[in-house]
Parts: structure tokens; sequence; C-alpha cells
């Protein structure tokens, strides 16, 4: 790659965090580096030589760093705001995270609890909820979803209007039995979807995200720099010796219950396209879905750049 090429991944990867209201890091935005779609017999640029052309691109001030985060500079106001906003509030979101984690792992069928979107970024609004991505073990998927949210359900901490700050969403769960998650993509390019995978901060993890990780290789294809996840030693929730088993009595019954409790929004959408997706291995639950407005936002804004 020629520094021309790096330099245009660069400006992607960043026209895409802005349109997230987002700064990365150095080690993020090389970890999240766009290159698109790459003659195999081209070499890809070395992380020093990614280094030079952001520290180049600097100097020529096509991009800001401040706070430990590079940006555009016509993005300064914005992003300044927000750090001084949000970044306050994360340890107290993460801690709520931690907790949530906590209980999850008493489940037998939970493999892995991770934090997503805003939350995982450390960009979370105060008022924002805390989104979850569950890996259970097949054919456990139904039980742990219902005994999962049961208590955030009883002291009525799941998202309901007038009521987001710091609740708890788990909308999304999938069983080891479909690790790949091609087919959760919207059709064409799902720019959301690919930075939401690679943002994802695991809580704990039972060796699956190594599997995870190989079956979404196509996914993560135009970004040769992302490294695997692995759970950061100050969030890590170990899993107990003793766990509440799954039956197999119980996980059809859980599916019956759960099945008859949906909302009209889940049962009107439900299995017509990737937002609600319901099978005995996926659970998908997000009725909001603004990846194609995202979507949007960032062509209108990469044309405006000439990317």
């Amino acid at each position: 790659m020629t520094e021309q090429d790096v330099r245009l991944a660069i400006m992607r990867t960043l026209t895409w965090a802005e349109t997230l209201g987002y700064a990365p890091t150095r080690a993020e935005l090389l970890s999240t580096l766009d290159v698109g779609k790459q003659d195999p017999d081209v070499p890809l640029c070395t992380p020093g030589f990614f280094g030079s052309c952001v520290d180049n691109m600097i100097q020529d001030r096509v991009l800001l760093e401040r706070h430990g985060r590079v940006f555009f500079p016509e993005s300064a106001e914005v992003i300044d705001a927000s750090i001084q906003e949000r970044d306050p509030l994360q340890p107290r979101k993460r801690r709520r995270a931690q907790m949530v984690a906590r209980w999850l792992v008493r489940l037998a069928g939970v493999r892995c609890v991770a934090l997503a979107n805003t939350t995982a970024l450390g960009n979370a609004r105060d008022e924002g909820d805390l989104d979850f991505f569950v890996i259970v073990r097949a054919g456990s998927i139904w039980t742990t979803r219902l005994l999962g949210a049961l208590p955030f359900r009883l002291l009525r901490q799941t998202p309901r209007p007038g009521f987001e700050k710091d609740a708890v969403c788990l909308s999304y769960f999938i069983a080891d039995d479909a690790l790949n998650l091609s087919m959760h993509q919207l059709t064409g390019e799902d720019i959301y979807f690919r930075h939401w995978l690679l943002s994802l901060v695991p809580l704990c993890d039972d060796g699956v995200l190594a599997d995870f990780w190989h079956a979404n290789i196509s996914i993560r294809a135009s970004y040769p720099f992302a490294e695997r996840w692995i759970v950061p030693p100050d969030l890590a929730i170990s899993f107990p010796c003793v766990q509440l088993p799954v039956f197999a009595w119980f996980e059809s019954l859980a599916r019956t219950m759960q099945m008859k409790w949906f909302p009209p929004a889940i049962r009107e959408r439900m299995n017509t396209d990737t937002t609600v997706m319901v099978t005995d291995s996926v659970l998908k639950f997000h009725t909001t879905d603004g990846r194609a407005t995202y979507r949007d936002a960032y062509r209108v804004a990469c044309h405006k750049r000439g990317i």
C-alpha cells in the first residue's frame, strides 16, 4: 500500500467514526482501518508506516490528535464536548455491566457476555442503556434469555419509554452452533454491523470467542489489522463453579412462553428482515434499527470528502 492508499483508508475509517460522533485512539484507528478490497499481491502497510501516515496527516492539518484521540479538525468542538460529557460516565456504566454479567454467568448456557455499541466504545450517553451480546450453548438459548432477563424485568430495569438510563438491554443472543453472523447484515453494505462486531468488549469468555472470530472472517475481511477480542482484566467476570442447569423440557417451555409474550412490534417483523430474528439459534430483537440511516449518512460524508 502506498501512502495515498493508507491516507484514504484513514479518511474512510475516521469518516465512519465521525458519523457515530466518536473519535478513536490510534490503536482503535489501526484495528478498524478499512482498507477495502485489496489485491492479495499488494502488501499491506506496516503499523509503523500507518503511524507515520497519521503523523504526516496531523502535520498537514488534515487531522487533529487530542485527548489521545484522532479526528478531523472540523469535528473538534463536538468531540471535545462529547469527551468532557461522556468520559466521566463510563466507570458507572461498566460497573453496571459487570453486575449484569455476574448474574448471566450463573446460567449454565452462557459462554460469553459482551458489551456492545456506545458503552463498548466508552462513548455512552448518561441516559443511554446498556446493550449486551450473549453467546450460549446450543439448545439453551430460550432458557438463558428467559432466566437472564427475568430479574431485570421484575425490577423494571429493562428499556421502556421514559426509562433508558443504564437499562439492561438483552436483545441479542446467538447459540454456539450459529456463530457466523454474515446473514445478520443488511443487504449490500452494512458498515455499522462490521464495526459493531469489531468493537465488542467481552466481560467473560470460556474460549468460544476464538471460534466466533474465525467464523466471521468474511465480515472482517476489510480490516486486516483487527485483533481478536480479549476480556479486559479490569472488567473480567469469572464463571462460578456452580451454575443453574439447562433442562430440555424447560427449554421447550421457555420457548413457548416467550413466543406468546412477544409484543406486536416483534411479531410483525419477526424473520422478515435482519432486525428481528427468532430461531432456536438466534434471538435478535432490534426493532429500532438505524443501520441504514448511518450507512446513508456515511456515504454522503464520504462523497463530500471525495473518498
